[in-house]
């Protein structure tokens, strides 16, 4: 496994992809750790907190119909490298804005260049597959983890770092800055490469306007999407609220409240990395329903831990159980029959984008009633749900 994983990424047109999904996930990583800055800068409570980060499902919705304008004006290299460049700098708005509605103004942004460089990077690498004949779409949704990961662990320690070199300054702001330039190198760097790629001819517009006319999701599509609702609410839950656990919850040092994203996002790199493998020993409905089983363990260990260190575990086993979820769920909708071609891809990615931004919602106002740890309880109750609706698909012999 790792000589394949070796093999992929040593061809440049590959490991330019990989860094490009590398560099959203360290970006939205090293967003989730300064979450708790503006929570304590603007004097928010739970709430308050999940009403203002609706400010970015907003912008992800409307830009998720323009991303198709885009792509299709500028090519999916060229908007691959804009967003992923543009996507550091608009992360970098809301942790600098000095009033509310400049950070809402400034999360919209994010919201909308995420959701443009989501479907840009995921095209990107579905053409490379289609055009090379390569398996790489659960390795690059592991370099995104791997981003992740290490934007969360990076940041948490650079603002302890800079609150020692710098007592003046907001380490929050100085480091998100730091990390878009640094970023902006790392895009420019892959550029040449990002461009091999040849780009698909596009399709006449009539096709286009008789795939969408035959839209009509059926049962099938419809139970793997509430599948995929469960597992994005919880993957929500973890980046917009496990700092703020973190740091509320345990009282973690503000060179740790990162940690517990990080070692939830590094395990779910794992998973991915070996997830083909996983799926050939078992099957995809198996490993599936056993990854909701993992979720419920280790949202339940982070429920009931009293210390930042030993919650760690808890996050590992989240990742871990939350890492093939959607790999699977999107390769199964491809082959929903009965649909357009395209219409069930499109359909899991809107379901699951609007879970994965307005869930953490729903546990701010969970978390403003009681408090967070019985917020959490609500990621268990969605995951029991996971697994209900897996045992559904497995017994559904017409959803392969």
């Amino acid at each position: 496994m790792v000589k394949h994983l070796w093999t992929l990424f040593n061809q440049p047109i590959v490991r330019a992809i990989g860094v490009t999904f590398f560099i959203c996930g360290f970006i939205f990583g090293s967003w989730t750790s300064c979450i708790p800055y503006i929570k304590d800068k603007f004097l928010l409570d739970e709430a308050e907190l999940g009403l203002l980060l609706l400010s970015m499902p907003a912008g992800v919705l409307i830009m998720n119909p323009l991303s198709v304008l885009i792509l299709g004006k500028l090519g999916i290299n060229r908007s691959t490298l804009l967003f992923g460049v543009m996507m550091g700098f608009a992360f970098a708005l809301p942790v600098s804005a000095p009033n509310i509605p400049l950070v809402v103004i400034g999360l919209m942004l994010a919201g909308g260049s995420f959701a443009c460089l989501n479907v840009a990077m995921n095209t990107y690498a579905s053409n490379l597959e289609a055009n090379h004949g390569m398996r790489l779409m659960s390795a690059c949704h592991g370099m995104w983890s791997v981003g992740a990961m290490s934007g969360a662990m990076i940041s948490s320690l650079s603002f302890g770092i800079l609150r020692l070199l710098i007592p003046a300054i907001h380490p929050q702001i100085v480091y998100i800055w730091i990390a878009a330039m640094a970023m902006l190198v790392l895009a420019m760097r892959v550029k040449k490469s990002l461009y091999l790629v040849t780009e698909p001819i596009p399709e006449e517009s009539h096709e286009k306007k008789s795939a969408f006319s035959i839209f009509k999701p059926n049962a099938a599509l419809l139970l793997l999407a509430s599948i995929l609702i469960c597992t994005y609410f919880t993957e929500g839950s973890m980046a917009d609220w496990a700092a703020v656990y973190m740091k509320d919850m345990l009282h973690s040092p503000e060179s740790m409240v990162g940690w517990g994203f990080s070692m939830y996002a590094g395990f779910m790199a794992g998973g991915r990395f070996i997830g083909d493998e996983l799926i050939h020993r078992y099957t995809n409905k198996v490993v599936l329903r056993m990854g909701g089983v993992l979720v419920i363990v280790g949202m339940l260990w982070i429920i009931l831990s009293g210390n930042p260190w030993i919650v760690l575990p808890g996050f590992m086993m989240v990742g871990l159980g939350i890492s093939l979820a959607s790999p699977i769920l999107y390769a199964a909708s491809a082959k929903v029959k009965g649909l357009a071609p395209g219409v069930g891809l499109a359909t899991m990615n809107t379901v699951g984008m609007a879970a994965f931004l307005t869930g953490p919602v729903i546990v701010g106002f969970i978390a403003q009633w009681v408090n967070l740890r019985f917020a959490f309880l609500w990621v268990v109750f969605a995951s029991i749900l996971w697994i209900i609706q897996t045992t559904r698909w497995i017994r559904n012999k017409s959803v392969e």
